[in-house]
């Protein structure tokens, strides 16, 4: 027995019938947590790369350091790398930024936390390049390049040297505000972009790019920007021993708590704001959700009530009485007379010609009630009763009502009765 083989698997289940084939999931970088992990690892390190190098040869080369090329450099820098790798990873490339997005539930704490320390190694391996790369002679050491690039206060500053003149300092007060808000800017521009399940959306790079532009250019001349705990601990680390005028460590508190304050902040109004706006939805929906059921109930009470008034069991049981006291007043005294006349003699008179409704039969008959017996009096005073049926529910019965005859009327009626023969 031969088998050709297939290209697809096919499974086979005891009975001898072919199950169904097993869906082939394609699998993505994002779908690969290490794959995230060295996509935030890469990002990082380019992005601090490129800050640390166009901070420091930018602003030595160019003679007189401006706050221009680091906002262009740091803006363009971010939207060039988040639009590369923001698909796989999400694109934080900054710890407050992954920390604001543990708080919301956008990524998981596990996820945060391999996410942290691959961006801070990227930012050490950019700090060992740039530290590297930088060309030193006796006229121009280490710490003259590394000054526009490291972050500090007061005396680390980038503007120490000019404001060293007038007997003043950016202190850290100052550096914790603008830190702190240039932080919230870019934390909020990056959170909101990203989606529920921490992807990127479309516009993710280039709002978190601008962000971090606008951050630049507050927080530039005070602390030379920091915004990013491993951008600043991945330089920090190698200028310790750079004879800086400030020791860059004994500063680097500042760089982590103001952007892990921010994140919380930030992550915090997020969720507070998903809080009342779902309370809110919750009661714009069950307002929506008990008004037909209001409608609905006062509908079936009318109709209920309605039902009731008109129930013809309901009248039967209120009797006539009740009955003609609920229709019309002509009703009532149709049926009064019609019970007065049930105990008198009953006598057909005979149709007169000028009548507009002549009964068929002209011919008169007079019964005697006297001759009758007690039994058939009784039957014939229920007969009459019953003549008078119920009125169906909610219409007015039509009520033939014989007119009232005189003296003279019955006499004339009894003499022509006298010349036609009485039926036996």
């Amino acid at each position: 027995m031969t088998m050709e083989a297939s290209a697809e698997p096919v499974l086979e289940q005891a009975d001898g019938q072919v199950a169904a084939k097993p869906v082939r999931r394609r699998i993505r970088p994002r779908d690969v947590r290490w794959i995230r992990a060295a996509a935030e690892l890469v990002g990082t390190f380019l992005i601090c790369a490129v800050i640390y190098l166009s901070y420091s040869f930018g602003q030595l080369v160019m003679g007189q350091p401006s706050v221009v090329l680091p906002v262009l450099g740091t803006a363009l820098t971010y939207l060039v790398v988040t639009a590369m790798l923001g698909g796989v990873s999400g694109g934080h490339f900054n710890p407050a930024v992954t920390v604001a997005a543990m708080f919301t539930s956008q990524i998981s704490m596990v996820d945060g936390l391999i996410y942290i320390v691959a961006q801070v190694i990227g930012a050490i391996g950019a700090g060992a390049l740039a530290v590297a790369l930088i060309p030193v002679s006796k006229s121009v050491p280490d710490r003259t390049w590394l000054m526009f690039s490291v972050n500090g206060f007061s005396g680390g500053s980038p503007a120490a040297a000019t404001l060293g003149q007038q007997h003043i300092a950016f202190g850290a007060p100052m550096a914790i505000v603008v830190e702190l808000i240039g932080c919230m800017i870019v934390v909020a521009a990056a959170i909101t972009t990203l989606r529920s399940d921490g992807r990127a959306r479309r516009n993710h790079a280039l709002y978190t790019g601008l962000a971090y532009g606008v951050g630049v250019l507050v927080t530039y001349p005070i602390t030379c920007s920091g915004l990013n705990p491993a951008r600043s601990t991945g330089i920090a680390i190698f200028a310790q021993s750079k004879h800086m005028a400030v020791s860059p460590i004994s500063q680097l508190w500042l760089f982590w708590i103001c952007p892990l304050l921010a994140a919380s902040l930030v992550a915090l109004v997020i969720i507070m704001t998903s809080i009342i706006t779902d309370n809110m939805a919750m009661r714009a929906m069950g307002a929506a959700t008990d008004a037909p059921l209001v409608v609905q109930v006062d509908a079936d009470a009318q109709a209920q009530a309605q039902a009731d008034a008109f129930a013809p069991g309901a009248q039967a049981q209120a009797g006539p009485d009740a009955q003609g006291e609920a229709f019309a007043p002509a009703g009532a005294q149709a049926q009064d007379q019609s019970a007065q006349a049930s105990s008198a003699p009953v006598q057909t008179p005979v149709a007169d010609t000028t009548d507009t409704a002549a009964p068929a039969d002209t011919t008169a008959q007079t019964v005697d009630v006297s001759s009758l017996s007690d039994s058939d009096a009784e039957q014939d005073a229920d007969a009459g009763k019953d003549a008078v049926a119920p009125a169906n529910a909610g219409t007015i019965p039509d009520l033939q009502v014989e007119p009232l005859h005189t003296a003279s009327e019955t006499e004339d009626s009894d003499d022509q009765s006298e010349d036609k023969p009485t039926e036996g």
